[in-house]
Formats: structure tokens, sequence, C-alpha cells
């Protein structure tokens, strides 16, 4: 018997795989197969087509969307079900930061670091070495450290600064930063207590500079007086 060969009789599998590739690359394509034929419209409602989905994190004209806006808002709220990374991100630090609820943004943070995106990893250790309790301190410290041995401190502070500029410049929730945060507690270091003095050295007349390797506190032994620069650059993207 005589079976049709052409493509809207391709496997799920591989519509699928058509789908998550278009995502990938645009997704005013991925809407534009879905309405080809049915089989394209089952297999881009897919999670794994959605977790695909090509969305800029700096582009303020996906996360700013009105909300008579439907199909947009929806979308995200699709991406996000699904488990997508940027969106879950982005999320993560509208509730931190915007005015959600921080508990869920920080759940939704350690969740996304999980899956290996840096600057969620680099904004947990951020927060859990601004807490008060010395295991939060101290498993926020190892995340810093390993992000420091890999270099990447600063493509992270470009990332999440690209997050919370932009539309959100007089809606955030700025962290606050004081002397019983400090992480460096010991006496006999020669360099406790001085980050704030080397940070503003460095950056006298110059402005904010997110360059790590521009002799800020990369010189000093201490790991904890590191982390506390850290932490000061960290309070300062929301400058």
């Amino acid at each position: 018997m005589y079976r049709p060969t052409g493509p809207a009789n391709l496997p799920h599998d591989v519509w699928t795989l058509i789908a998550g590739r278009t995502a990938a690359q645009s997704v005013r394509d991925l809407c534009s197969l879905r309405m080809s034929c049915t089989a394209a419209r089952n297999a881009g409602d897919e999670d794994s087509v959605y977790r695909c989905a090509n969305i800029p994190i700096w582009d303020q004209r996906w996360w700013s969307v009105s909300p008579i806006h439907h199909p947009g808002r929806n979308f995200l709220a699709r991406c996000r079900q699904s488990g997508h990374v940027k969106v879950l991100f982005r999320s993560a630090v509208s509730d931190l930061f915007l005015g959600g609820c921080r508990f869920a943004g920080m759940e939704t943070m350690h969740v996304v670091a999980a899956h290996g995106h840096a600057a969620a990893q680099y904004i947990v250790a951020m927060m859990l070495m601004l807490r008060d309790d010395a295991d939060s301190k101290n498993n926020g410290l190892q995340t810093f450290r390993g992000l420091e041995a890999a270099g990447a401190l600063t493509n992270c502070k470009l990332v999440f600064r690209g997050v919370v500029q932009g539309t959100w410049r007089h809606l955030r929730r700025v962290p606050m930063l004081n002397e019983e945060n400090q992480l460096c507690s010991s006496h006999a270091c020669p360099t406790r207590g001085n980050m704030g003095a080397i940070y503003r050295h460095q950056r006298y007349g110059r402005g904010w500079d997110v360059n790590d390797g521009d002799g800020g506190a990369a010189h000093i032994p201490c790991v904890h007086c590191r982390a506390d620069y850290e932490l000061i650059l960290f309070v300062h993207l929301f400058d």
C-alpha cells in the first residue's frame, strides 16, 4: 500500500529535531514552521524545543513585553516552564532584585547554577557570601574560588550587568554591604579591611570597569580579601 512520503509524514522525532534547530536560530522562524502543518505544530510544542529558543538575554525588547501582548508573554512563560536556562536566570534575577519573592529567586538561581550557568553560579556565590552565617559564607567562597580559577568572573559580571541595567534602572533592590559582611576575619592578615580603599584607588578618575586583571585584588594572596573585593564589585554593578 502506498504511503505518502512528504515532509508532513516525517517521524515526530525528526520534526522535533528540525523544530529545535529552527528555534535555536530564530523564534520567528519557529513560529512560521509551527504554522506549516500539524506535525510541525505538535513537534514545536515539545519542552526540548522551547529550551532551545534563541532569546538574547540583553535584548530588552524580549523582556519588556507589554501585559497586553499575550503571545510574547505566553512564549516566555512556556520557555520558563520547559526549563529554558536563560529565561530562568532572568526570572531569578527579577525575583531577587526587582521585587519578587527572594526565596523563590534564590531557589531558581540554584537550579540554573546547577546546569552550569556561570553567571548564576556567580550570583549564588555573592548572595551566600553576603549572608551572616559561616556555612553560607563558606559555600559561597568555594563557588567564588572555582569561578576565579576558571577566569570567569569578568564574563559573569558582564552578563549580570546586562540584565540589571536598562529597563530595571529605577526598580532595583540593591544588596547591602557592610563590615559585618566581611569574609576576612584574620587579624594577622595585612590586607584585612583594606578592600574598599583598594577599590577607590583603582577606580579613581576612571569610572567603573569589570576587568578583573587590571590590578585590583588579583595580586592579594588572601582569598578571603579577594572575595571581599569581589563583593564590592558586585554591589557596584547596580550603580
